[in-house]
């Protein structure tokens, strides 16, 4: 291979050597850079009219084209940001689906697999695992996340918003559920790239979160709590309520309303003997100080 690469260099060599003797031969005409110059008689009629009139072109063409483009260049920025943004959402569906579609059976190389637990739709499931803490397998309810963005509208105190906490969420993982870490940067097998294009894909299928104003706390439990704590507060991602473990974290009911109000914080203690793992978010923004109060009260009759 190398000595047919050297072979056509001399020979494109050999062809211009030929072109230029071929160029200098006899009768051939004087190369224009050797010949006299034009006299200013002739350098100063049409052809000096004809450069100035292209040059005015120019001028015109470049006077009109510069604004034009600044114009349009907002638009098209952002048409290809938005391509940007489609592409990621498309590959964030494609790591949250299952490795083989449940309908069509079509084979999905890239699936990460969150729909196994979180549902083909994120509308929430089971899941069953091994409890660290326990050696004892367990099912719990696993979180839907098409209203997560509106759950955290108001985020644990320490994220700047919602988007913020539930990426910090998937790349970290929370130790001792079955949630396990998804960043390269905590061990995780997903990029930056990929934790934002599942995250994108999440944000593009949310719906409004309806709140029920004659609901009871039982079914705002349900709604709203069940997802982390389990139905009936049995525990899942959340600590188990059952067996007056609430009135025991919390003896005084106004300390109890207070802290579902605020949210927990990562690591801060909080009741007799709990310590926040940053994952209940502050739901005074999404709910009454009644409904609160209905919830609690649920809470501590369990």
């Amino acid at each position: 291979m190398g000595q047919i690469a050297i072979g056509m260099v001399i020979a494109g060599f050999i062809a211009v050597l030929i072109l230029l003797l071929a160029r200098a031969g006899p009768g051939r005409r004087v190369p224009a850079a050797l010949r006299p110059g034009d006299t200013d008689d002739v350098l100063e009629s049409d052809r000096l009219n004809k450069a100035l009139g292209w040059f005015l072109a120019l001028v015109v063409f470049f006077a009109l084209f510069f604004p034009a483009y600044w114009l349009t260049d907002p638009n098209r920025r952002l048409d290809k940001e938005q391509e940007f943004l489609d592409e990621s959402i498309e590959r964030g569906a494609q790591y949250f689906a299952l490795a083989k579609d449940p309908v069509t059976g079509e084979e999905n190389h890239f699936a990460v697999e969150c729909a196994r637990c979180h549902g083909v739709d994120a509308e929430g499931g089971e899941n069953e695992f091994t409890d660290p803490a326990t050696g004892a397998r367990r099912t719990v309810q696993v979180p839907e996340l098409q209203t997560i963005f509106a759950r955290y509208e108001t985020p644990p105190p320490g994220f700047r918003d919602a988007r913020s906490f539930i990426y910090e969420t998937i790349e970290r993982g929370r130790p001792g559920t079955d949630m396990p870490t998804w960043g390269n940067k905590f061990g995780g097998a997903l990029t930056e790239q990929q934790l934002d294009d599942i995250v994108n894909w999440m944000q593009s299928i949310q719906k409004p979160l309806e709140v029920d104003a004659e609901a009871s706390g039982a079914d705002l439990f349900t709604q709203f709590c069940a997802s982390c704590h389990g139905i009936s507060g049995t525990g899942g991602s959340g600590p188990s309520m059952t067996g007056g473990s609430e009135v025991a974290q919390f003896p005084n009911i106004d300390d109890h309303i207070a802290f579902v109000k605020s949210g927990s914080v990562r690591g801060q203690p909080y009741g007799t003997s709990g310590t926040g793992t940053g994952a209940m978010p502050p739901w005074e923004g999404t709910l009454s100080d009644d409904q609160i109060r209905a919830v609690v009260e649920y809470e501590r009759s369990l």
